[in-house]
């Protein structure tokens, strides 16, 4: 899929002109989840002006293959080969992140923003142009930053971060929060005070920073 194999290849080029790495990031590099907090800036978020729209009306289609962003997700995270009719996905095997529940009809997941719209608005986006709030909306560079899910899961996180939302099943929770916070650096996304605090404490809480081998943070700088 698209999503894979274009960052790879930039993420190449760059390694191969760059000097050594030193302790800033670099796009290849993978680090613990504290230390990805650490490199986040930590602000308020801006409270005004947000609207859907100003991350374009809908899923695009990027490549021009007559698939939209949602078709593409769709196709990428579903376990078996999916039926397509007229640029839409209608079957599947999809297993939501959030809530371990298996899916095969294509209208019962829903594609989630990891880092809602909004949130990423409050976070630094009120400050881009048009059309990077429309290249994060669509963002099919990762695997991390557009997920399919459970349709009321989604509804229920809505644009929440995780201070006051985390994911249902306690198995994902480690996962989910270090997509968060790869999203956050991928796009030079600011944490508040208290998702901050937040995402340290359910690290810890439900035993991420426990496991013998804890997930870790992929940083791949979006373009």
């Amino acid at each position: 899929m698209i999503r894979r194999l274009a960052p790879v290849l930039v993420a190449l080029l760059i390694a191969l002109s760059a000097p050594a790495p030193t302790a800033a990031l670099v796009p290849t590099a993978r680090i613990s989840l504290s230390a990805a907090l650490s490199r986040l800036k930590v602000q308020s978020e801006y409270s005004s002006g947000y609207s859907r729209s100003k991350f374009g009306s809908d899923w695009i289609d990027a490549d021009g293959d007559g698939l939209d962003t949602r078709a593409e997700v769709l196709i990428d995270e579903s376990k078996v080969s999916v039926t397509i009719s007229r640029g839409i996905v209608r079957t599947g095997r999809w297993v939501s992140l959030y809530d371990n529940l298996t899916w095969t009809i294509g209208t019962d997941v829903d594609i989630d923003h990891v880092v809602a719209l909004k949130e990423a608005w409050e976070s630094g986006a009120y400050r881009w142009s048009a059309s990077r709030r429309l290249a994060f909306a669509n963002d099919l560079g990762v695997s991390w930053s557009l997920r399919a899910v459970t349709d009321n899961v989604n509804s229920s996180k809505g644009d929440r971060d995780p201070a006051s939302w985390l994911p249902p099943y306690r198995a994902s929770t480690c996962t989910y929060l270090v997509g968060w916070v790869g999203v956050k650096l991928r796009w030079g996304l600011s944490v508040d005070a208290a998702e901050k605090s937040a995402i340290s404490n359910a690290w810890s809480a439900r035993g991420c920073a426990d496991r013998q081998n804890p997930p870790r943070v992929e940083v791949r700088i979006a373009p």
